[in-house]
């Protein structure tokens, strides 16, 4: 018998549901758009509660519905990586445990932006074949952090030859696109 369900994903098995079919389907087009060439990086920003992270589980059961192995597809979760005035080294240091939690992979800790950007790379990098990465969260992170990641995102974006990521989602509460940055 299903039951009313107002926090955390909701599962259409156990809970009432809308199944919103048609932004699962839109998440799903953005994250893969080309499969021979690649996908978008976008953002989805809305209130808490309003399934966000649902529809990300979705998108990832969906696309690996549709595509099989073609795809390594997963989230990371960012919520409670850091305390707002840790830095880069705590960041880089729970990053092997946030990737066996969403990807069952456990690398070895980058200790720079050159060890981050490495475990995305073609050449010698965790993931074997195209990337469909989702962080969850992201907002959770301290803005320097937050600017950090976009700007390594972006140089992976205008170097896709180079890198595996084929599309991102960025989640969170907050437009983290919109934070003071200096780029």
């Amino acid at each position: 018998m299903r039951r009313f369900h107002s926090y955390g994903p909701v599962d259409p098995s156990e809970h009432f549901a809308v199944e919103r079919r048609e932004l699962v389907e839109e998440c799903v087009t953005r994250l893969i758009d080309n499969p021979d060439k690649g996908g978008h990086f976008f953002t989805l920003w809305a209130p808490r509660q309003t399934g966000k992270t649902w529809l990300m589980r979705r998108a990832i059961e969906e696309v690996r519905r549709r595509h099989g192995d073609r795809f390594a597809v997963g989230s990371l979760l960012m919520q409670g990586v850091v305390d707002k005035d840790d830095g880069e080294e705590e960041f880089f240091r729970n990053m092997p445990r946030v990737f066996r939690d969403g990807f069952g992979v456990e690398p070895a800790a980058p200790t720079d932006w050159d060890g981050w950007m490495r475990m995305f790379a073609v050449e010698g990098g965790l993931f074997d074949r195209p990337l469909i990465l989702l962080i969850d969260e992201l907002d959770d992170l301290p803005p320097a952090l937050i600017d950090a990641l976009v700007g390594r995102f972006r140089a992976m974006y205008l170097s896709r030859g180079s890198y595996v990521l084929h599309g991102l989602a960025l989640v969170g509460v907050r437009a983290v696109l919109g934070v003071d940055s200096e780029r």
